[in-house]
C-alpha cells in the first residue's frame, strides 16, 4: 500500500512539472510575439516626442572664426532660423556652408555643425585684407584672393597699406599677388604704395614707410626684395632715405627728410653690397 502511495505522489508532480512547463512556453512564446510590437512602439512614441520636443528645434545659432564680417550677416546668409528643424539643417548642411562663401566674398571657408542637441555653431574662415585702395575720399578694402569689396570706409582700417594710383586690372592682381606673398610684420611697416605712372615701365612703384623711408621697386620683384628692408634699414645706421630696388640695392640719404642727396661713407655702403649679389 505504501508503494502505491509513493506512485500516486509523483505521478501528480510530474503533471504539475508538465503543466508548468507547458505554461511557461505557451508565455515565452506570447513574450516572443509581442515583445518586438512593444519595442516598436516604445521607438514610435520616443521618436514622435522628440520631433514635437524643443530639442528637436534650432535653439542658439553663434559663429566662429570671424573678425571682419559681422556674425548677423554670416547667421542671414546661412538662412538658418531659430526654431528650423534639426534633422532638415543636418540634411542641408553641406549646402549651407556653401551658400555662406557664395554670398560673402570676404569668407573664404565654412562649415555648420550642432552642439549638444540644438545648438548650432558656423566655423567661418577669411580672406586677409592685404591692402586697402584709395578712390577719392573713401578707401576698398583689398583681399588676398585679389577681389576688391564694394563697402566703403571713410579710412583704412588696420595696419595693410593703401594703394595709390592703382585701378582695376592686371596691374593691380599682380600687385595684390605680390602684397600675398610678404609676411605679415613686413606688411606692417608700409603705409603707402603708389603706382608711379610718369616712368615708362607701368609696373613701377614708390613704396611709402612708416618710418618716412621710401623704396622704389618694380611689381614683380617686390614680394622678393622687400624682405630684406629691416636688414637695409640697419645697414646705413637707420638713415633716412630713398632706397632704389629696381635694379639691385642702392640708398640715397635725405638732406630735409623730403631732399635726396647723394652719399654713404665707406662702411654703409659695403654693407649694401651684399644684397646685389
Amino acid at each position: 500500500m505504501a508503494d502505491n502511495g509513493t506512485d500516486l505522489s509523483q505521478g501528480n508532480n510530474s503533471k504539475v512539472n508538465n503543466h508548468f512547463e507547458e505554461h511557461s512556453m505557451a508565455f515565452y512564446k506570447v513574450m516572443q510575439r509581442y515583445i518586438p510590437i512593444v519595442i516598436i512602439n516604445l521607438l514610435i512614441i520616443i521618436i514622435m516626442s522628440y520631433f514635437i520636443s524643443p530639442l528637436s528645434k534650432v535653439s542658439t545659432i553663434s559663429v566662429e572664426g570671424n573678425e571682419a564680417v559681422y556674425d548677423q550677416q554670416i547667421i542671414e546668409e546661412s538662412g538658418i532660423r531659430s526654431n528650423d528643424s534639426i534633422l532638415e539643417l543636418m540634411r542641408q548642411k553641406e549646402r549651407t556652408a556653401e551658400n555662406i562663401v557664395q554670398n560673402l566674398p570676404q569668407v573664404s571657408e565654412s562649415s555648420v555643425e550642432v552642439s549638444g542637441f540644438n545648438d548650432v555653431i558656423i566655423q567661418i574662415k577669411e580672406h586677409n585684407t592685404v591692402a586697402y585702395i584709395a578712390q577719392d575720399n573713401s578707401y576698398l578694402r583689398v583681399l588676398e584672393n585679389g577681389t576688391v569689396l564694394d563697402e566703403e570706409y571713410n579710412v583704412s582700417i588696420g595696419n595693410q597699406p593703401v594703394l595709390t594710383k592703382f585701378e582695376e586690372g592686371e596691374v593691380l592682381d599682380q600687385m595684390i599677388e605680390e602684397l600675398s606673398k610678404v609676411d605679415r610684420p613686413i606688411l606692417n611697416l608700409i603705409s603707402e604704395i603708389e603706382l608711379v605712372t610718369d616712368r615708362e615701365n607701368p609696373l613701377f612703384i614708390r613704396v611709402y614707410m612708416n618710418n618716412g623711408n621710401r623704396v622704389l621697386s618694380l611689381i614683380p620683384t617686390f614680394s622678393e626684395k622687400i624682405p630684406y628692408y629691416p636688414q637695409m634699414v640697419k645697414a646705413v645706421n637707420g638713415k633716412k632715405g630713398v632706397f632704389d630696388m629696381e635694379a639691385g640695392v642702392y640708398f640715397t640719404p635725405f638732406v630735409d627728410e623730403q631732399t635726396e642727396e647723394s652719399g654713404l661713407n665707406e662702411d654703409e655702403r659695403e654693407a649694401l653690397e651684399e644684397f646685389n649679389e
